[in-house]
């Protein structure tokens, strides 16, 4: 502990002492159990050089900066961090987490370094073979940099509808890229407006028959060495955008572009010489399945992002709940800080429960990813598993990239209209989190539509008749429970007393019914609307998405995150009892309000509950941990909350000052007490009334 004291010290004393005092856990505990020991030595040393270093000082003149001036800025702080990062022997998935641990201080700085670092290496790792390697050699060297195209103007979450075209030429072995329109323009590619000079490029492959042979990924040159655009080639900037300025977003066409046979990433699927296409599956689906594991890691990512955002947000708001006094007892002299208020407990805790369940999970599944990109070495791996494996990431990304940015972009403006009126400056730091996480839920695919990828997976699934096998050799287990899915529909639940309900195995008891009822229910919903429109199975998906396959897939994510934060944490053996019973009153927290939010009509209709009783019980059962969770709510943020310069809010600081802090703020801006720049025309209109 003497070393997690140097990194994590004793804060100073001051309005938080108070609530920090009531808690029944040490902070420094929780964060190790939450975020491991390694991680915690790592993100620290990175903040800690950051804070020394004043290339990432804070401006209050950051916000009047020219868009060339901010993207510069960024893209300095980016190639700082790499220069930054302590060679300390950390290992690769910690390495890793690097652009959450960056994003706390800067979204775009993060995903700038981000792009620079490993979003190009990774895409050409994952499809790429040996060939390809010296790529990323080099873009770790910063002897190119990279960035990554799929999206296009025309199609974004459809990643099959992409229309680039890269068509094979025997006689010059080479590919010809050709972009038929500018609805198929390449778009949103980080760091291909202004910087890039080389680009992971995903196309439609076709050989010299006329034939299609779907999606691959090419590395593909776009400018010389001086960054001028090469020819055959016209890149655009995007132009400002509501958040993330620091980096800029692209736009590609290509015009009969020519690029060596060599540029194709042909771990899935290759060309000969000859113009033959040749490939190790046979059946294409199988294919794309594999692909899909390597396509999920940005999902994943960003999963992991809004779980940043999100610590930052409840971090705010909770400490300055703390502080922040309003009304009180009639007679008292004294009034009572928010966060003793009932309504203001039901606002925020519910989002700091969710802040720790995704924390975790999204931990998890990053975990997962990284083994799966592993299993591409693996030559003993049959491939119809290991295809297998990566449609379960795929699915289990496309719902939980969703969730995620849902539940960062409701607790931030939660906590923006919980922080009063000073909640709107800028110098709270909750502005800039809805404006950057804002981003993310149309990032690699818009959430609502995004989710129909989880919802046709869990389909297809139900209605295959080799289910229980397929369920079997599940690598991550989210469908474990459907092996005995007919056997929990028989179930009811009639909760006696709040009691009944506070139980983990009860609470898991609700979503499993729930999941199995949703895919039964909407597969039937599907059937039904199939027969109906002759066999149309566009219209039978489209038509069963509300209240049906959309409502399945988050019921499917919740459960899994819920699980997964259960099973692996709140029951990891040697988890001390102090930290056990908090961990578990976030779990049945996170738990009954998503269900009382989102779920509870479903769980009437379908009889799984009679009577006003189960609801009543459920939001009783809400207030109930709000109210336990008061004491735990300061100390629980302290253990997830970034250093003060990272968090950089006059709100959220650690010592509570906050009057202190806004007082700094509002008179350190430049020309506070100044008249205004046009204060002689002002003047001369009130004379004329006087």
């Amino acid at each position: 502990m003497a070393e997690i004291k140097e990194i994590l010290p004793d804060f100073p004393s001051g309005p938080l002492s108070n609530y920090r005092k009531q808690a029944s856990f040490d902070w420094r505990n929780m964060a190790v159990v939450i975020d491991t020991e390694e991680r915690l030595k790592f993100k620290h040393a990175i903040w800690k050089a950051m804070e020394e270093d004043p290339t990432f000082t804070h401006s209050v003149k950051d916000k009047d900066s020219s868009l060339d001036e901010i993207r510069n800025r960024t893209f300095e702080k980016a190639l700082k961090v790499r220069e930054i990062i302590p060679d300390t022997g950390f290992d690769f998935r910690t390495r890793a987490e690097t652009s959450s641990v960056l994003g706390q201080y800067d979204w775009s700085v993060s995903l700038r370094y981000a792009i620079l670092q490993s979003f190009f290496s990774n895409a050409i790792r994952g499809a790429g073979t040996k060939g390809h390697y010296k790529y990323v050699e080099a873009a770790e060297k910063q002897q190119i940099y990279g960035c990554v195209c799929m999206t296009e103007i025309g199609h974004g979450t459809n990643i099959r509808g992409l229309r680039t075209k890269a068509t094979y030429v025997p006689s010059t072995q080479k590919f010809i890229l050709n972009t038929p329109d500018f609805q198929a323009a390449k778009c949103w590619a980080g760091n291909l407006g202004k910087t890039a000079n080389f680009a992971y490029v995903m196309a439609q492959l076709y050989t010299p028959d006329g034939v299609c042979h779907g999606l691959h990924g090419f590395v593909v040159p776009i400018r010389d060495s001086q960054l001028n655009t090469l020819p055959g080639v016209i890149i655009g900037d995007m132009g400002p955008k509501a958040g993330l300025n620091g980096l800029d977003n692209g736009f590609m066409m290509f015009n009969n572009y020519e690029i060596p046979k060599e540029s194709l990433l042909n771990k899935n699927g290759d060309v000969t010489a000859e113009g033959t296409y040749v490939s190790p599956f046979k059946d294409p689906s199988k294919k794309f399945g594999a692909s899909l594991g390597n396509l999920s890691g940005a999902r994943v990512a960003i999963t992991s992002l809004c779980s940043a955002s999100l610590c930052n947000a409840v971090t705010i708001a909770i400490r300055y709940s703390a502080i922040r006094k309003q009304f009180g007892n009639p007679g008292s002299n004294e009034e009572m800080p928010i966060i003793e208020y009932q309504l203001q407990q039901w606002r925020l805790f519910p989002h700091l429960s969710a802040a720790y369940v995704l924390k975790y999970f999204s931990s998890v599944l990053f975990d997962n990813l990284m083994s799966f990109a592993l299993s591409q070495f693996d030559s003993d791996m049959n491939q119809e598993v290991r295809a297998a494996w990566g449609m379960e990431i795929h699915a289990v990304s496309s719902s939980a990239k969703p969730l995620a940015g849902w539940l960062a972009q409701t607790a931030i403006q939660d906590v923006r209209e919980a922080c009063g009126g000073h909640g709107y400056l800028q110098c709270a730091g909750i502005s800039r989190l809805r404006d950057d996480n804002d981003a993310f839920l149309t990032f690699e695919g818009e959430n609502n539509v995004l989710m129909q990828q989880t919802s046709n997976w869990l389909i297809n699934l139900w209605n295959d008749s080799k289910r229980e096998v397929i369920i079997q050799k599940s690598k991550l287990g989210s469908l474990t429970f459907l092996l005995k899915a007919e056997q929990r529909l028989n179930n009811t639940f009639q909760p006696g007393t709040v009691e009944a309900l506070l139980k983990p195995k009860v609470i898991l008891g609700i979503y499993k019914w729930l999941v199995c009822y949703l895919l039964r229910l909407t597969a039937e919903k599907y059937q039904t609307l199939l027969a109906a429109s002759d066999q149309d199975n566009f219209l039978a998906k489209n038509e069963s998405q509300v209240f049906f396959a959309r409502t399945l897939s988050l019921a499917y994510i919740e459960h899994f995150m819920l699980e997964t934060f259960h099973n692996q944490l709140c029951q990891r053996p040697g988890l001390p009892e102090d930290i056990k019973n908090v961990l578990n009153k976030l779990f049945l927290l996170y738990g009954l309000w998503s269900l009382e939010k989102q779920h509870l009509g479903t769980l009437y209709e379908g009889g799984y509950f009679k009577g006003p009783k189960p609801s009543k019980l459920i939001r009783n059962a809400i207030l109930g941990l709000c109210e336990d969770l008061k004491p735990e709510a300061v100390a629980l943020v302290d253990s997830i909350a970034p250093t003060d310069f990272v968090l950089n809010s006059v709100l959220g600081a650690s010592d509570g000052q906050v009057y202190k802090r806004l007082e700094q703020a509002m008179s350190q801006y430049p020309d506070s007490f100044a008249k205004s720049s046009n204060w002689s025309e002002f003047a001369s209109r009130l004379k004329s009334k006087l």
